[in-house]
């Protein structure tokens, strides 16, 4: 019997792409937790990521928020909409390999006969279908993981578990077709490989487009759970249930996010059996608190955290609300530039610089301060180059009341300190004391650093972070502070694959703030 109108005009507007969602809502089912076959309606979570993803996509997620699940269904999807697809879900271990494959086939199996290809292969690692599609279920490791196929979806699930991750994603990358989608997603495993992933997307600083879904906002998929700890909560508490007035300062911070009472009384128990450094990896309520530092980090990562959580995104000052810009810094409003509080009549103000070459390595950090300690503005770029940085140096010096400049001697500093001073008559810059090779006095502009003086300048920027001293607005400066380490060898810096160019213009600023000067001009 053929198809009316009404039906044709259906499936045509489900095949399409951008119906993905209501695809996925109309043909499949999934178990729910109450091991019921239901039809599978997405989460608001599962939405969003569905409608924003593109190319690229890297996942930073809490447990159990079903994104393995609805990438399950959009390989389907892809198989069966575009015959001669080939799909691949990459597991961290054995076990959780199996649990991915037993949705798979769950949800294949659940596809009304008219529309569910014809099987040729059906095993524990693939379902091979007669249109030319496949969706294989691997193992990270595996060394034919990808080798000789051309990848239209790929998912790697718990990829801040993998070993060898960067290799084996550079081996995957190369098998993805031209239109493929690439999926990373993970719960976060300390500071690694993912991390910097993740935090390089969120800061538009390679490919990917960064998702994060927090423990709060996924509710739904909870609710029994919540019921159940409201009724533990009570046996515990005299029947009492928990009181506005009992919440701790963090407490009350996830109030402000969204969560509920009940919420927070399953978040306690949760944290009474686990701890809340475990709590925090699993069941982020914001990213940065999900990546678990160890013992070498400089900076105390609670405090990070509790000032990241203070923050809100996109706190910079609108570009429209600011009239007095320069015409060369409103370029890079918004994108390499952000500035949080604008100038003051009769405020000082301090300048950090930590200066690169341009080159789309290290970046070029401007850093701010009033000289009341709060973070007022931030610039950094990578491909400025030294000779641009001193015409940029010198808008935003005069911009801030003719700032006081301390700029690192190093890579692009030398070249920069001498434009300021000679082709643009800046004045206003710190200078140091030293001594030639006759013990003579002599002084230099900017700052020399050395194992010592790097020393002196962090261990100062710590302890005016630990005691309250200065305000930090910068997401970005806090996430740098979070992967800044001490190594084997006893020397601070970046942890491995992060930078720590935000730190040491911040760390350059505060030396000059707490040193007061300003050189009459």
């Amino acid at each position: 019997m053929g198809l009316s109108k009404e039906t044709a005009q259906k499936l045509k507007y489900l095949w399409e792409d951008g119906h993905e969602i209501e695809w996925i809502e109309t043909f499949i089912k999934i178990v729910n937790k109450d091991t019921k076959l239901v039809p599978f309606i997405l989460t608001p979570e599962q939405k969003k990521f569905v409608e924003e993803l593109v190319k690229y996509g890297i996942v930073l997620k809490s447990r159990q928020l079903g994104i393995s699940v609805i990438i399950i269904a959009l390989s389907i999807r892809q198989c069966i909409v575009y015959p001669n697809s080939n799909c691949l879900l990459v597991s961290h271990d054995q076990k959780s390999c199996n649990a991915i494959f037993d949705k798979l086939k769950q949800q294949f199996n659940s596809l009304p006969m008219w529309l569910k290809p014809k099987e040729n292969a059906n095993n524990r690692q693939e379902i091979k279908m007669a249109n030319g599609s496949k969706i294989s279920a691997v193992c990270a490791g595996n060394k034919d993981v990808g080798r000789g196929d051309t990848l239209h979806l790929v998912h790697l699930s718990e990829f801040a578990f993998w070993k060898m991750p960067e290799k084996q994603l550079n081996s995957i990358t190369q098998a993805l077709a031209p239109d493929g989608k690439l999926i990373i997603e993970s719960t976060a495993n300390g500071l690694n490989y993912f991390y910097n992933l993740y935090f390089q997307a969120k800061n538009n600083e390679n490919s990917y487009k960064s998702f994060f879904f927090n423990w709060i906002d996924g509710s739904t998929l909870f609710e029994k759970d919540y019921e159940n700890s409201v009724e533990i909560y009570k046996a515990k508490n005299n029947n009492e249930l928990l009181k506005v007035e009992e919440l701790n300062d963090e407490e009350k911070e996830l109030v402000n996010l969204g969560a509920t009472m009940e919420q927070l009384m399953w978040r306690r128990l949760k944290v009474a059996s686990g701890g809340l450094d475990a709590f925090h990896m699993e069941y982020p309520s914001q990213d940065i608190e999900a990546f678990i530092s160890t013992g070498a980090n400089v900076f105390d990562n609670k405090r990070i955290t509790e000032v990241q959580r203070s923050i809100k995104k996109n706190n910079y000052i609108p570009k429209n609300n600011i009239t007095d810009l320069p015409l060369e810094l409103q370029k890079f409003y918004g994108r390499s530039f952000f500035i949080y509080q604008i100038p003051q009549v009769g405020q000082k103000y301090y300048i950090g610089c930590d200066l690169s070459e341009g080159v789309g390595l290290d970046h070029s950090v401007v850093e701010v301060f009033s000289q009341d300690g709060e973070q007022v503005a931030e610039f950094y770029n990578n491909k400025v180059k030294p000779y641009q940085m001193a015409e940029i140096i010198n808008m935003i010096g005069r911009y801030y009341n003719k700032a006081l400049l301390n700029i690192e001697r190093a890579s692009g500093g030398n070249s920069c300190i001498e434009r300021l001073r000679y082709n643009y008559k800046y004045l206003n810059m710190l200078k140091q004391k030293m001594f030639d090779e006759r013990n003579k006095a002599i002084w230099r502009l900017g700052f020399e650093t050395n194992s010592k003086s790097k020393n002196i300048i962090i261990n100062d920027f710590i302890e005016l972070f630990d005691t309250g001293a200065i305000k930090i607005n910068s997401l970005r400066l806090l996430q740098e502070m979070q992967t800044f380490v001490i190594n084997d060898t006893g020397n601070m810096g970046a942890n491995s694959g992060s930078h720590d160019d935000c730190v040491m213009g911040t760390a350059l600023a505060l030396f000059a703030l707490k040193d007061g000067r300003h050189y009459k001009w």
